[in-house]
């Protein structure tokens, strides 16, 4: 099933930084699937943007779904709170990557697009690369 998009993915997607190429890269080496992220990535990615560019909301807001709509990205978040209480004991993740984590376990994601190296100490998540 598909691929994640993690925060710091997205953000990268929107704003000109050093992994941006990186970033357009995955997207086209991956094009034929299924992009996915959760509510919570992005309630994360507004907060990023909100500090990172001084946008207005409506604008943050604007810049978010031209991203989402324009790659059709899938939202899950239905999950236990057993399964995140589990990835985050389990993995010495922060709070949000754990339930990121625990939401890709759940819906069945195996493979994860961010630039967050924690997420390589989660052994049911493979990192893609560009």
């Amino acid at each position: 099933m598909g691929i994640f998009f993690d925060t710091n993915f997205i953000v990268n997607l929107i704003v000109e930084t050093d992994f941006t190429g990186k970033a357009r890269a995955i997207v086209e080496k991956y094009i034929e699937e299924e992009f996915i992220t959760s509510v919570t990535v992005v309630e994360e990615t507004l907060f990023v943007l909100k500090r990172l560019t001084k946008e207005t909301n409506s604008k943050i807001v604007e810049m978010v779904k031209t991203v989402i709509e324009g790659l059709d990205i899938v939202v899950v978040d239905k999950l236990p709170l057993s399964e995140f209480l589990d990835v985050f004991g389990s993995y010495d993740l922060l709070p949000n990557d754990a339930l990121i984590a625990a939401t890709c376990k759940y819906h069945g994601i195996k493979r994860i697009a961010t630039f967050d190296e924690d997420f390589k100490r989660v052994d049911f998540l493979e990192v893609v690369e560009a």
